[in-house]
C-alpha cells in the first residue's frame, strides 16, 4: 500500500499532516466510516484526497458548493491528479464522455452536487464503477434542524445501497451534538470513528465591542495590524464605500460582493491572495473555500445571522497558527436591525404558498407548467410590484430552494428581451447600411423564432459566442436598433438565477413541506436567542460559551477574549503588567500614537496612560517628534 506521508510530500509538498488528518486517513484506508468536525482551515480536503489516491477505484465527493468544487478540481489537476466536477447542464452524451474518463482515463475524483443523485444516468454509472470512498462535504446540510439544511442531502442514504462496503466520510466545519447525531443516522454510518477539534482556534482572540463610530474603529485596528484582513459588512454599497474610505486613509484595500461579475470577483480574490497586506471589505458572499494563511484579523461590522456562520467566517483568520484577532463591532441600532431581520425570516407554510404564487405570476408561469424553466430575477423590481419586504423575500426564496421547489443561484447579470417591430424592408435596409449591427441582428433572427410576434429573452453570452462580438458591442448595437425603432427593447439587471424544479401547483407544491418550514421558523428564533446571548451578555468567557454551544468542553477561560479582559479590568489584578506587555508587543514593529494604543488595548484609557508614563520614565519606550511612542 502507498504510504500517505509519501503522497503528501509527492503531491502537496507538505512534510507532515495536521492533527487529526493522519488518523482520519488511516481509518478510511481501513474501510471505516468517519465523521469529522473540523474548523475552517483544518485541511479537510486532504482527509479524502489522500485515501482516494491510495485505494483502488475512485473517490466521489458530494458538495453543495459549485465554486468550491471547481476550485478543488483545478487544484488537483494542477498537481497532476485527474479529477472532474459535474457542475454544468451537461447533455447525456457529455456525461457519458465524462464517465468514460473514469472507466478508461485514470481519473480518480468525481465531484457532484447532491441533486445529481436524482439523475438515473448518474446513479447507474455509480453502480457500475469501483468506488473507494464517499466524501460528504458540508455534511451539516443533511440536518433538518441545521442552519443550512438542504433537502437533497436527505437522499444520501442511497450511497450505502449503491456500494454497501464503501466507507463514508462526513465532513463539516460546525455541528452541534444534535446535528452530529442526525448526520450519523441520515447517512447510516456504521460505528463511525468521530474526530473533532476545538472550533475556535487558540490563536484567535475574540473581541466584541459596542461602538458609535464603526469606521474609525476599523481604521484603528487595520493600522495597528500587520498582514491581511477581512472586514465583513452588511451591504454591497457599504463594501465599496468602506474600501474607498480606507484607501483614502492610505491602506491597501479592495471590495467583494455578490453584485460583481465572475471576472471582477476572480480579479479581486487573486489580488487579495497575492498582496500580503491587502484588506478585503466584503459581504458574506466572500470567503467560502479560500485558502489564505496570512489573515491577521476578521472584523464583523454587523450582528451575524447565526453562530455557525460567524464561526466559519472568523475561522478564516490565523490559518498559519500565528496570533490573529476576530472583532465584532456593533452599535445598538445593529441589535434592533438584527431582531427585525430575524423576525422577517420567520415564515409560515401559508406565507411560503402566497410568496410562491407571486413568484409564478411574476414569471407568467401557468398552473401545471414551469418545470425546468430558468429565469433571472431582479429582486428589487419583484419586491416593488408585490409590495414585499426584501428580507422576507430572500428568506422565502431560500426556503423554496431548500425544500426543492426552485433552485437558487446568486448571479448578478443583465436580462435582455426584445421584439422586432419594423417592417422587413426597413429592417433589412438598416442592417445592410450598418454591417456591424447587421451581424448581430441577423444572428438574432436565426437563433430566435417568433421574435416578430412577441418579446423574446435573448442570451447575450450565446450571441457573443455565435458572432465573435463582445457583449458591450452587442448592447451598443441593440440600443442603436431601439433608437431607430427597429426593435422594442428591455434590458435590466438581475440579482438571482432561478430554476423552477417542479410544475406549478401552488399550495399542493408547498404543503408537503409544512413541517420543515415550521422547524425552520423555530430554528430562526433559536438563532436570535443564541446570537444575542453571545453579544449582549458580558459574563463568561466567549470561547467557553461557543464551545458549549457545539457540545465541546473548554475547561479554563481563554483569558484573552473581551469578556475575560473586561473581568480582568474589573479586578485590576496584574492590570499594569498586562497593559505593559500589550504596549511592548504593539510597539515591536512600529511606532504608535497614544490614540492608536488605546484603540487596541482593552483596558481603561486612564490605566493605559499611567502605564505609558511608567514605561517612559523607566526609559523602556520613547516619544518621537510627532508624538508617537517607540521601543528604546
Amino acid at each position: 500500500m502507498t504510504d500517505p506521508q509519501q503522497l503528501l510530500i509527492q503531491y502537496w509538498g507538505y512534510g507532515s499532516f495536521r492533527a487529526p488528518q493522519q488518523e482520519i486517513i488511516q481509518a478510511l484506508v481501513a474501510h471505516q466510516d468517519v465523521l469529522a468536525v473540523l474548523p475552517t482551515g483544518s485541511g479537510k480536503s486532504l482527509c479524502y484526497q489522500v485515501p482516494g489516491l491510495i485505494n483502488e477505484g475512485i473517490c466521489v465527493v458530494i458538495s453543495p458548493l459549485v465554486a468550491l468544487m471547481e476550485d478543488q478540481v483545478n487544484d488537483l489537476m494542477g498537481r497532476n491528479i485527474k479529477a472532474v466536477a459535474l457542475t454544468g447542464p451537461q447533455s447525456p452524451e457529455e456525461m457519458m464522455r465524462i464517465f468514460d474518463l473514469f472507466r478508461h482515463g485514470g481519473y480518480k475524483f468525481l465531484y457532484l452536487a447532491p441533486e445529481r443523485l436524482k439523475q438515473e444516468l448518474v446513479r447507474e454509472f455509480l453502480k457500475t464503477i469501483s468506488i473507494n470512498l464517499w466524501a460528504i462535504d458540508e455534511a451539516h446540510c443533511i440536518a433538518q434542524w441545521g442552519f443550512d439544511f438542504r433537502p437533497a442531502y436527505q437522499q444520501l442514504r442511497i450511497l450505502r445501497h449503491l456500494h454497501p462496503k464503501t466507507p463514508i466520510l462526513a465532513l463539516t466545519g460546525t455541528a452541534t451534538e444534535e446535528i452530529t447525531a442526525e448526520i450519523i443516522n441520515a447517512l447510516d454510518l456504521k460505528e463511525p470513528k468521530i474526530f473533532s477539534r476545538p472550533l475556535i482556534k487558540e490563536n484567535i482572540q475574540l473581541l466584541v465591542e459596542q461602538r458609535e463610530n464603526v469606521f474609525e474603529r476599523i481604521l484603528a485596528i487595520a493600522n495597528a495590524q500587520k498582514g491581511s484582513g477581512i472586514v465583513y459588512v452588511p451591504t454591497r454599497k457599504l463594501s465599496e464605500q468602506y474600501a474607498r474610505n480606507l484607501e483614502n486613509k492610505g491602506l491597501d484595500c479592495a471590495f467583494f460582493h455578490g453584485g460583481m461579475d465572475q471576472k471582477q470577483k476572480q480579479t479581486a480574490l487573486t489580488q487579495w491572495l497575492t498582496r500580503p497586506t491587502q484588506i478585503m471589505v466584503a459581504t458574506s458572499a466572500f470567503g467560502m473555500g479560500i485558502n489564505h494563511v496570512g489573515v491577521r484579523f476578521v472584523i464583523h461590522t454587523y450582528v451575524p445571522d447565526a453562530i455557525e456562520s460567524y464561526i466559519q467566517e472568523i475561522g478564516r483568520a490565523g490559518r498559519d497558527g500565528s496570533p490573529a484577532q476576530a472583532w465584532l463591532i456593533y452599535h445598538q441600532q445593529d441589535i434592533e436591525q438584527f431582531k427585525r431581520r430575524k423576525k422577517n425570516q420567520i415564515l409560515s407554510p401559508e406565507d411560503i404558498t402566497r410568496f410562491y404564487r407571486h413568484l409564478c405570476n411574476y414569471f407568467q408561469i401557468a398552473y401545471g407548467e414551469g418545470a425546468g424553466e430558468i429565469f433571472g430575477l431582479a429582486v428589487g423590481d419583484f419586491c416593488n410590484i408585490y409590495q414585499l419586504n426584501p428580507t422576507k423575500t430572500m428568506a422565502a426564496l431560500n426556503i423554496l430552494d431548500r425544500i426543492g421547489i426552485v433552485s437558487l443561484k446568486h448571479q448578478y447579470g443583465s436580462k435582455t428581451r426584445l421584439q422586432f417591430i419594423a417592417e422587413n424592408k426597413f429592417l433589412n435596409q438598416a442592417l445592410e447600411d450598418n454591417p456591424s449591427v447587421g451581424i448581430i441582428g441577423r444572428n438574432i433572427l436565426r437563433l430566435y423564432g417568433g421574435v416578430f410576434q412577441s418579446k423574446i429573452s435573448i442570451d447575450l453570452y450565446q450571441l457573443a459566442r455565435k458572432t465573435g462580438v463582445t457583449i458591450e458591442q452587442i448592447k451598443t448595437a441593440l440600443i442603436w436598433m431601439q433608437q431607430r425603432e427597429l426593435i422594442d427593447l428591455e434590458m435590466f439587471q438581475t440579482d438571482l438565477q432561478l430554476t423552477f424544479l417542479l410544475p406549478r401547483e401552488d399550495a399542493r407544491s408547498v404543503n408537503p413541506h409544512g413541517p420543515i418550514i415550521q422547524r425552520h421558523a423555530k430554528r430562526v428564533a433559536d438563532q436570535e436567542r443564541d446570537v444575542l446571548d453571545l453579544i449582549e451578555h458580558s459574563q463568561g468567557c466567549l470561547k467557553q460559551k461557543l464551545a458549549r454551544y457545539f457540545g465541546q468542553v473548554l475547561n479554563t477561560d481563554c483569558g484573552q477574549c473581551s469578556n475575560c479582559l473586561r473581568r480582568n479590568k474589573q479586578t485590576k489584578a496584574n492590570a499594569g503588567d498586562a497593559i505593559a506587555e500589550l504596549i511592548m508587543n504593539l510597539l515591536k514593529d512600529r511606532s504608535l500614537t497614544v490614540f492608536e494604543l488605546r484603540e487596541n488595548i482593552n483596558f481603561d484609557p486612564v490605566d493605559i496612560d499611567v502605564v505609558l508614563t511608567y514605561l517612559h520614565n523607566e526609559q523602556k519606550i520613547g516619544i518621537d517628534a510627532v508624538n508617537r511612542y517607540f521601543l528604546r
